[in-house]
């Protein structure tokens, strides 16, 4: 059987179309389906999924904690300078180890990669619908949407026979 067209993105999902059957290969999985059994193609993004973790992820970012404790150590650390005995030595030192605790948890919150939007190539099935993940992104746009097209016209290719 003869390609008519194939998907591959930069993850490992690849999959193609021949004239009677589409093949998948993810990692961990391989499957064919007979396009006889298919009633449809199409790509779905988790949107919801994207934005709760957005939400996730400013809230996590804009976390004013570790700025007051900075501030308080900052204040420690001026009033330490100001006191006598014991406080000139215990304040100033609390101060620093108070804004170094705060840039450390500041630090942190920066490593925290913001969230990537799931695409799914979905198979409309006679028993449900069948998902599978794979990396979209705006090289591999245009080669979905043409590959989804090819299936398209396959199918209905299929059907007239």
């Amino acid at each position: 059987m003869e390609k008519i067209a194939e998907f591959t993105d930069n993850e490992g999902f690849t999959v193609s179309l021949t004239s009677e059957k589409i093949f998948i290969a993810a990692i961990g999985q391989e499957e064919t389906f007979a396009l006889r059994s298919v009633s449809g193609v199409g790509l779905f993004d988790d949107i919801a999924k994207y934005n709760r973790d957005l939400e996730d992820f400013k809230g996590f970012t804009n976390n004013p904690v570790p700025y007051a404790i900075i501030a308080i150590g900052v204040l420690c650390f001026i009033l330490g300078m100001n006191g006598e005995g014991a406080d000139l030595v215990v304040m100033p030192l609390l101060g620093l180890v108070l804004v170094v605790i705060g840039l450390l948890i500041r630090l942190g919150q920066k490593k925290k990669r913001p969230p990537v939007l799931d695409s799914y190539f979905t198979l409309m099935l006679s028993g449900g619908d069948r998902r599978f993940k794979f990396s979209k992104s705006e090289g591999n746009s245009r080669d979905i949407a043409n590959f989804i097209n090819k299936v398209e016209d396959t199918l209905t290719a299929y059907v007239s026979k």
